[in-house]
């Protein structure tokens, strides 16, 4: 991965297969990273959200940033790793893009490139194509944002991973809060009512 992540290029690509079910773990990269799948759906985590990526979308993360991405369905998945000067550009945070036309074989075509290719010649002009093609990308606006509280996070865990539809008595006996601060907090840190971000999370999950 030292080609991909501390090479000196503007963009460089890699590509790898998973599996249904398969997790990266939670990690950061140096670069920031444009984050595609030619098929399948991808479930990016970090502590502040679920960034939800289907085939013909992007997700753009900043650098540095902690994350861990889920796959839902068999997933090839292709990173484009934005150097950190030109990152700094580029949203400071997490944003899901729909992947143009221009974006999706520029990206194709610098994947075919060398890691190491001339930066004056054919990759340097693809790369410096992707970083302005993510630059004045619209949001796709499939993000689920995630409470701090650990009880919340314990209770977004559980309703992603099992689909629960406890009512909220049966969900503040649960985490250990009362109702009324159960409503309260998840609405404050999330900017939702529980119903409405469950909702939100079913509408996401079913675009596997």
């Amino acid at each position: 991965m030292d080609d991909f992540e501390l090479g000196t290029r503007l963009v460089t690509i890699h590509a790898q297969p998973y599996a249904d079910g398969e997790h990266t773990g939670w990690h950061r990269h140096v670069r920031g990273q444009i984050l595609t799948a030619s098929e399948g759906l991808m479930v990016a985590t970090t502590e502040l959200g679920a960034w939800y990526v289907p085939t013909g979308h992007a997700l753009w993360i900043p650098p540095g940033l902690e994350h861990d991405v889920a796959m839902r369905g068999a997933v090839t998945m292709r990173s484009a790793y934005v150097e950190s000067a030109a990152a700094a550009s580029l949203p400071s945070s997490c944003k899901v893009i729909v992947t143009s036309a221009l974006l999706a074989a520029a990206i194709e075509a610098l994947a075919l490139e060398s890691a190491r290719y001339a930066e004056h010649d054919r990759g340097g002009h693809l790369a410096a194509l992707i970083v302005d093609e993510v630059a004045h990308a619209a949001d796709a606006s499939l993000a689920l944002p995630m409470p701090r509280d650990a009880r919340l996070v314990r209770l977004c865990n559980a309703i992603l991973a099992r689909g629960e539809r406890r009512g909220l008595d049966g969900w503040a006996e649960h985490i250990g809060m009362s109702r009324r601060s159960l409503t309260r907090h998840f609405r404050a840190e999330t900017g939702l009512s529980l119903l409405a971000w469950r909702k939100r999370a079913a509408e996401l999950a079913s675009l596997s």
